[in-house]
């Protein structure tokens, strides 16, 4: 059964990357937005947990409790692994006329030339050289005035809109201010034994307060609904573990325009998605039921994203997980299949590969929508 939660903020909320931070060493803690998967799978498991009847203590150490094992099971263990758990997003939402509309980053192919917005198209057989790898073409707009790249987010409406071929108006898009609101806190750390602030020891963390209108939107396979508690309630979410409340709501598909892969079809990324050679997969074949090739790309600036180690043996050793970099959300892979059919890409599952086996397509990583394109 899948189901859907509507993650409200009740406070001011810090969304980290997973950079180490110290007060003392570093002066600045500086939040993302939206918050990456790795955040919203940590709030949901731990909602779980404490709505079962596990203590988190036996939760968190080698116990031999069958209560514990079967939680584990569903939701993973301590030391890696998600168990039964899949999810799908964060995605932003906003409410409109009491019904919530989802929000997807703006894919990267979109840029606005004399105040309209064009699709960036592959350019066949350009008449100059490029150093691009593996015979990929420039994405390229004709006409003499300059495009800027399209930059915030669309609404579901207009992101449908855009699988067919219409990309949104510049008015249409979103920027991080209807979303959030900057609302920076300074911090001291107190030296007990003079009952005084420590020298050398301000900083700053850049905490976001999130519009009343706005909400994250995460759809959630694998656990019984009832396993969260009832179906609105509190969580905590993102460091600090500010409150947030949930309400469960019903599952929508992603946007899908087409049955079947189109000859020529673009694979545009809804959240982060990670590669085993950085931006790109060695071998696209494992997510299609057909041979392909990459014909160009439209990547934005990577992100860098880890974690936090919740068992004991591992936060004696390093408390912070390893970073990867991460395929940000809108980039653009434009390919061309062999003849012959081929199933769409949500049959598939997720467009991400994961460093270390762990599975990051089953918390949020990978989600992706398909279009279709020509040469410029």
């Amino acid at each position: 059964m899948s189901f859907a939660l509507i993650l409200q903020p009740h406070d001011v909320v810090l969304f980290r990357d997973g950079k180490p931070f110290s007060a003392g060493v570093d002066s600045r803690a500086r939040s993302i937005f939206p918050p990456s998967p790795f955040t919203v799978q940590g709030a949901i498991r731990s909602r779980v947990l404490f709505s079962s009847a596990v203590d988190p203590a036996d939760f968190a150490t080698s116990s031999t409790d069958p209560a514990v094992a079967e939680l584990r099971d569903l939701i993973g263990g301590p030391r890696g692994g998600y168990g039964k758990l899949l999810l799908r997003g964060p995605f932003l939402a906003k409410r409109r006329d009491g019904q919530w509309t989802r929000y997807f980053s703006a894919p990267a192919d979109i840029a606005v030339a004399g105040g309209v917005s064009r699709f960036l198209r592959p350019l066949k057989d350009p008449i100059w050289q490029t150093n691009l790898p593996d015979d990929l073409v420039p994405p390229w707009i004709r006409g003499t005035e300059h495009g800027e790249e399209a930059q915030g987010w669309i609404s579901e409406d207009d992101l449908v809109a855009y699988l067919k071929g219409s990309p949104p108006p510049k008015d249409r898009l979103l920027g991080e201010e209807n979303f959030v609101l900057p609302e920076p806190r300074v911090g001291i750390v107190l030296d007990d034994e003079v009952g005084a602030a420590r020298e050398g020891y301000l900083y700053l963390a850049e905490f976001l307060r999130v519009r009343e209108d706005t909400a994250f939107w995460v759809e959630v396979e694998g656990v019984d609904p009832k396993m969260l508690g009832p179906a609105e309630g509190f969580l905590q979410l993102g460091g600090k573990s500010r409150v947030a409340r949930y309400e469960r709501v019903e599952a929508r598909p992603l946007p899908r325009v087409f049955s079947h892969l189109p000859k020529r079809f673009k694979v545009i990324l809804l959240s982060p998605a990670w590669f085993s050679e950085g931006w790109k997969s060695m071998h696209w074949s494992r997510f299609f039921s057909t041979p392909v090739k990459l014909v160009c790309a439209v990547i934005p600036r990577y992100q860098s994203l880890g974690g936090a180690y919740i068992d004991d043996e591992n936060r004696r050793r390093a408390f912070h997980k390893p970073m990867y970099r991460f395929v940000p959300p809108g980039s653009v892979f434009f390919f061309e299949r062999s003849e012959g059919d081929a199933r769409a890409l949500e049959s598939l599952g997720p467009f991400s590969e994961a460093p270390s086996g762990n599975d990051l397509g089953r918390i949020g990583f990978g989600c992706a929508a398909i279009g279709e394109w020509d040469y410029a």
